[in-house]
């Protein structure tokens, strides 16, 4: 599978999990100093391999006929302050924009949202879509996690590979939602800071897969 398929396929996992409606979101993938991304505004049950623009970390256009991403500059300043990112997922879906309203973070709560997203998901400062400012809070309130939510907006995962940027995805969507609800009921338990941080160590140490 070469890299234009992958970012094809990823598509159209992102769709089939429900994480985004429409034309909404984007994909890419870097190989060395390129950047394929999904193009602005077609739709994933279309796209094919020739869709899926190549870009360089200026975002100039290196390779394809459509017009990449609007949201390209996100991608790149993750590339650019991430060297263990070589995949980055834009997504919409509903807890974790509900989180990104009326939250400044998800605290450490479950296992799995924290080995792989980080001990909290931090929800960035707003910026206007597309917008430098948009991609510089996004890169601030990563910092070295796997998630990061967007104010009133939606949500970004990375990863070493499509498979880890696609379960951070997943997994920090199921988290949000788990937040949410256990808000309605009363007390939540959160888990320690330090036990937080020994859980995202053990899956950075010995659960993460790179390859």
């Amino acid at each position: 599978m070469n890299i234009k398929n992958k970012v094809v396929e990823l598509c159209k996992k992102i769709s089939q999990e429900g994480l985004v409606k429409g034309t909404w979101g984007n994909v890419s993938l870097k190989d060395e100093n390129k950047i394929y991304i999904t193009p602005s505004g077609y739709p994933y049950e279309k796209m094919v391999d020739e869709d899926v623009t190549i870009i360089d970390f200026e975002g100039r256009v290196l390779e394809g006929f459509r017009v990449p991403s609007s949201e390209y500059k996100l991608h790149i300043a993750i590339y650019k302050n991430r060297s263990d990112v070589n995949c980055v997922l834009h997504t919409h879906p509903i807890y974790s924009s509900i989180v990104s309203i009326v939250k400044e973070f998800i605290p450490p709560l479950i296992e799995d949202g924290i080995m792989i997203c980080g001990e909290k998901i931090n929800v960035a400062r707003y910026g206007e879509p597309g917008s430098w400012e948009l991609a510089h809070n996004a890169v601030k309130a990563l910092g070295t996690n796997n998630a990061v939510i967007l104010k009133n907006h939606g949500l970004v995962t990375v990863g070493a590979n499509e498979t880890e940027a696609l379960t951070a995805s997943i997994v920090a969507e199921k988290t949000a939602q788990i937040y949410i609800e256990a808000l309605k009921i009363g007390n939540i338990s959160i888990l320690p800071e330090e036990e937080a941080i020994k859980l995202r160590n053990k899956y950075l140490s010995s659960y993460r897969q790179k390859g």
